[in-house]
């Protein structure tokens, strides 16, 4: 009686563990786009934008040529085979030292890390990339390196992804 109902719960419990497998299998393959979206923001991850100064958005000239040199030709690449309804999203980011918003005479994050994104994709634009598969978005401080300090200066960045328009 023991050995059928030890049986009985295994059976049960890996029924359910199947179930629950496949459900995550079929949300997966809903989107057929899945796969490359995930292969290109791999791709990307490895071109962010470093270097911006405390506060500024201008990024220096000589950091900027020898990226732009490397991951232009991987950012237009990418751009030509978006699936339709996808584009590649600029964003900007901040170190965690000062407001979010804007107070007083200081711009804040928000501001600064937007600015930053819309400093990369005008330079992309003056280097042939399409920007009409492009949009650019700053989002602060909320987006910090994992496992670094949020006031670190590497924090104050630019990078890409693709995400659905």
């Amino acid at each position: 009686m023991k050995r059928t109902a030890v049986i009985a719960i295994v059976a049960m419990v890996a029924f359910t563990i199947a179930c629950g497998s496949s459900q995550q299998v079929q949300k997966d393959y809903a989107d057929p786009n899945a796969a490359l979206v995930s292969a290109q923001n791999q791709q990307l991850e490895k071109y962010p934008v470093k270097g911006f100064a405390y506060k500024s958005s201008e990024m220096p000239e000589q950091k900027w040529d020898k990226w732009a040199d490397v991951a232009t030709p991987v950012v237009k690449e990418i751009i030509n085979k978006l699936p339709d309804g996808y584009v590649l999203q600029v964003t900007g980011h901040a170190d965690a030292i000062g407001p979010e918003q804007p107070t007083g005479n200081k711009p804040g994050n928000i501001k600064i890390s937007k600015d930053r994104a819309q400093t990369v994709y005008n330079a992309l634009k003056r280097k042939g990339v399409d920007t009409d598969k492009m949009t650019y978005e700053g989002v602060g401080s909320s987006e910090p390196i994992p496992g670094s300090n949020p006031s670190a200066a590497k924090n104050r960045r630019v990078t890409f992804k693709v995400v659905p328009e």
